[in-house]
């Protein structure tokens, strides 16, 4: 009994520690700059520089709804999302610095783009320590 009480007590804090993980450092603190998406072999490479402008908390990983549209060649208002991914991007940033990024991002379905591709990112939520 006393070991299962304990193992309850150890799973509270982790959920704990991850729900506060993603509070301690907003997505208006991390700043993307450069970021880009090459195709490599089967899959893309999106490569770029994240900064750490939170003052206390070291980043340690970024979650990215990364968004792919198929758009009419001359406009990139007339589209149509032919593919959605959610990436996560490991990575370690002290407060108050920066670090360049490269991520392989894998697409379940082929991209068969008929017009312009055009793509963009948003952050889900941020972890830190």
């Amino acid at each position: 009994m006393v070991c299962a009480v304990g193992g309850f007590l150890y799973w509270q804090y982790q959920e704990n520690e991850e729900k506060q993980s993603k509070k301690r450092i907003a997505p208006s603190e991390v700043f993307f700059e450069g970021v880009s998406l090459k195709s490599s072999y089967g899959s893309y490479d999106m490569v770029g520089r994240i900064t750490n402008n939170s003052n206390k908390y070291t980043l340690k990983g970024v979650q990215l709804k990364l968004t792919f549209r198929d758009c009419a060649k001359d406009s990139d208002s007339n589209c149509i999302i032919i593919a959605e991914e959610d990436e996560y991007i490991y990575i370690n940033i002290p407060p108050k610095q920066a670090r360049d990024f490269k991520e392989r991002v894998y697409l379940y379905s082929d991209l068969n783009v008929k017009g312009k591709l055009v793509w963009d990112y948003s952050i889900e939520y941020t972890k830190a320590e």
